[in-house]
């Protein structure tokens, strides 16, 4: 009976390592994401800044 609660801690502990990891994944890939856009959102307001300034 031992060897089977055993098992089963192993097993629980190995999903809930497993479901971090992928969090974390997660995680990351978003925060890329959203690196990504505001980039872009604050190219586009430098360039459009450049253009009123210009004109």
């Amino acid at each position: 009976m031992k060897t089977v609660g055993l098992v089963i801690l192993g097993i629980i502990v190995l999903a809930v390592i497993i479901i971090l990891v992928v969090v974390e994944i997660i995680e990351l890939a978003l925060g890329a994401i959203l690196l990504g856009i505001a980039a872009l959102a604050l190219w586009g307001l430098y360039k459009w800044a450049k253009n009123k300034i210009q004109d």
